[in-house]
């Protein structure tokens, strides 16, 4: 076998096996805060139903802040509603920026992380689900943040 056919075959396995380990978008949606402020009383419902409860996902939480925002980290409280009524509640605390300041994530004045939240999630019930975010911090008015968003990916 020549070196260009060993390059190709590999190439073709690495394609089949990113497709395999690949991740379908079912849920993608932002809330944007106006004026970058976030208040304490503003809760952000994101609504999902999954296509297929037999398929698990992986949820993120997206976050957009900019170079006003005062701190490291965000705290959160989020709350998970089945379509049953049932709910649960968590408290997230996600870093935004390293000790030194630098912010994580992608941008130059407006950065975007994503974290993901949960893993392997099996929907139990058909029907909507909500995710309710709070800001947890106590500022009443927490500047700087820009968008809060939900991500959910199936896993093939």
């Amino acid at each position: 076998m020549t070196f260009s056919r060993i390059k190709s075959l590999c190439m073709t396995v690495l394609c089949f096996a990113f497709v395999a380990c690949s991740q379908k978008e079912a849920f993608f949606e932002f809330h944007s805060f106006p004026e970058s402020e976030w208040l304490r009383s503003d809760v952000v419902n994101f609504q999902f139903k999954p296509e297929d409860i037999s398929l698990k996902y992986d949820i993120f939480l997206e976050i957009r802040n900019n170079n006003k925002y005062p701190f490291r980290n965000i705290w959160l409280f989020v709350d998970v509603i089945a379509p049953d009524g049932k709910q649960r509640s968590d408290t997230v605390n996600i870093e935004l920026a390293d000790v030194y300041g630098k912010w994580h994530g992608r941008g130059i004045s407006l950065f975007s992380c994503s974290v993901p939240y949960e893993t392997d999630v099996q929907y139990l019930y058909s029907g909507t689900y909500t995710y309710a975010i709070r800001q947890g911090m106590r500022e009443e008015t927490l500047n700087g943040i820009s968008d809060i968003g939900l991500s959910v990916k199936a896993k093939q």
